[in-house]
């Protein structure tokens, strides 16, 4: 007979349990004091202070919901999956809201190199076998996160408990060693079949991730990060290996932002102008953070139609990727203006955001009309997928 001193203490343990979600201990810590070591993430300019809210998720880890970004190229407002980093350490995921967090890129930061070679051929991974499950990408999250240690063969009371069922491991370690061996290019048998398979074994382009931070510089959550892209005019072969465009000087149409509206690796982009009246073909390229199209990603195509005063823009995905969304700018003058008249480069000011004539989630259509003489085009898409590199 359960004596009503143990009827409490055990309903204390699982409201514990339903509150907090392991990253894995249950403590007071929350997301605000996870990591004591910081790698050197970078932050993103405009999300310094965001609001995630957090909740557990049968298709990852957590769902993570952002809002309070201000408009950057790296991460937008809205849902997403996501991911721990410190297996240790714990978070509420019971509809729990985090406020003035900062959000970091992992982009040239060796100790997330391989996780975020992981993401970038994840959807390969997926697609060669469909058994892999979140837990299996989570745990070998922890392992490959170099800054921690964690085994995946210690003793099962001393794993993560989502990781945990019944007493047993519910995620399958020949999957997570596969997993790992591929991201780390370890010759077998297993993972030569699966490069021969791949489209994405490493072509030289991995996936920038972002890592959910604190007031602390510290860190706790990881997701992807949007792949924003912009439509580039320029020569392509002479600037693949530089920068892609001086303001206002790019032999061809492209012209990078200028330096003086605050050009980044998470606020960059390009005008493509002056068009007369013709027909025009620009590939959008993602990731290419400061206009170098050395770290940009073929992503699609934009198709421009100008004729008679009116423009038809087509937004066309690469195979293997979709649309989130997309803006465009189509004006005489090279950037947009905000409601106060002043020089603004984020999408939602753009001139012809509400000219869409039909949308698909790999085909968008623009039907801009009243335009006159030589003008200026910025085609910009936030992208998913990526399962192929052309």
């Amino acid at each position: 007979m359960i004596t009503r001193g143990i009827t409490a203490f055990l309903f204390l343990i699982i409201a514990s349990v339903l509150a907090f979600s392991a990253c894995d201990v249950i403590s007071e810590k929350g997301l605000d004091e996870s990591l004591e070591t910081v790698p050197n993430v970078t932050k993103i300019e405009g999300a310094e202070n965001a609001s995630i809210r957090v909740n557990n998720s049968t298709t990852s880890n957590f769902t993570i919901d952002i809002d309070n970004v201000e408009w950057n190229t790296l991460i937008s407002n809205g849902e997403r999956e996501a991911y721990c980093i410190a297996w240790k350490d714990p978070i509420s995921s019971n509809n729990a809201i985090y406020d003035g967090v900062g959000i970091y890129s992992t982009e040239d930061d060796e100790q997330f190199k391989d996780v975020n070679r992981l993401f970038s051929i994840k959807n390969d991974l997926l697609k060669a076998d469909p058994e892999i499950t979140w837990r299996e990408i989570q745990v070998a999250i922890w392992e490959l996160v170099p800054f921690q240690e964690f085994d995946m063969n210690m003793p099962v009371d001393e794993l993560p408990s989502e990781v945990v069922e019944n007493g047993q491991a519910n995620f399958d370690k020949e999957k997570v060693q596969f997993i790992i061996d591929i991201v780390q290019e370890r010759n077998t048998a297993k993972t030569a079949e699966f490069a021969g398979a791949s489209d994405l074994w490493f072509g030289g382009w991995d996936k920038t991730m972002c890592v959910i931070g604190t007031s602390k510089d510290d860190q706790s959550l990881i997701t992807e990060c949007d792949e924003t892209a912009f439509a580039y005019g320029g020569n392509y072969d002479s600037d693949h290996w530089g920068i892609a465009g001086i303001p206002w000087g790019l032999e061809g149409y492209a012209n990078c932002f200028p330096a003086e509206l605050s050009l980044t690796s998470s606020r960059w982009g390009w005008t493509n102008g002056k068009l007369e009246e013709g027909q025009y073909s620009f590939p959008l390229y993602a990731g290419a953070g400061l206009c170098n199209l050395a770290k940009g990603q073929y992503s699609g195509d934009v198709e421009i139609d100008y004729s008679d005063g009116k423009m038809t823009v087509t937004f066309s995905a690469a195979e293997g990727t979709s649309f989130k969304e997309t803006h465009l700018h189509a004006s005489s003058e090279p950037l947009p203006r905000n409601g106060s008249g002043k020089i603004s480069v984020a999408p939602g000011q753009y001139s012809s955001n509400d000219d869409v004539i039909s949308s698909s989630e790999t085909e968008i259509v623009y039907e801009v009309n009243d335009l006159s003489g030589k003008v200026y085009v910025i085609a910009h898409a936030v992208m998913t997928g990526y399962e192929s590199s052309n």
